[in-house]
């Protein structure tokens, strides 16, 4: 198999007293945008915290 290494970035976030690790690779196929990744990485988050707190 002929495999590619994908170069990673980290970078870190913070949103108020919250502090995100983003650690990302970028595809040729990729559709989305950085911007648009954390995005939806920051939203999961939520989501999960709502789920976990009982609040969704």
């Amino acid at each position: 198999m002929n495999e590619k290494k994908l170069a990673v970035t980290k970078t870190e976030h913070k949103i108020g007293k919250t502090t995100y690790i983003i650690c990302s690779s970028f595809s040729d196929k990729a559709t989305d945008n950085l911007d648009k990744k954390i995005e939806k990485l920051i939203r999961k988050d939520i989501e999960e915290n709502a789920r976990n707190q009982g609040v969704l």
